[in-house]
């Protein structure tokens, strides 16, 4: 499952944070604005619920809930180290219907940059989560 990517990558973001924090974190950023994404409120809570050490329920289907539940103790810290949001940018999407997932660039106030992934909205919650580097 793809967030179990997310303890990989967050760990990972966190040891390069330093060298991040020396850089403009837009630099070079030539996403397209936000209004083209449809998840981009629900990604926000879904980051900021789960470094609260919470999965939003009411958003994550059944397994995703259960991978983010197993993984929230690792998650969580790493992604409180960030900083709050600062920024989030649609990159695009792929996909229709209940398999659309939109891909965004999620600034933090710490200086990094993670590219974060969701979709697969099914009966009123979302089955994919994931986060790059």
């Amino acid at each position: 499952m793809r967030l179990s990517l997310m303890i990989a990558t967050v760990v990972a973001g966190v040891a390069l944070a330093g060298a991040a924090n020396a850089q403009d974190p837009h630099a070079g950023h030539e996403a397209a604005p936000a209004p083209e994404g449809q998840y981009s409120a629900s990604l926000t809570r879904m980051i900021t619920s789960t470094a609260n050490g919470e999965c939003p329920a009411d958003l994550m289907a059944a397994e995703l809930l259960t991978a983010c539940n197993e993984q929230v103790a690792q998650i969580g810290p790493a992604l409180q180290s960030l900083g709050p949001i600062s920024d989030m940018a649609f990159v695009s999407a792929e996909g229709e219907g209940e398999a659309r997932v939109e891909t965004y660039e999620v600034f933090f106030e710490g200086g990094q940059m993670l590219t974060w992934g969701i979709g697969g909205y099914t009966d009123g919650k979302f089955i994919v989560a994931f986060v790059t580097g």
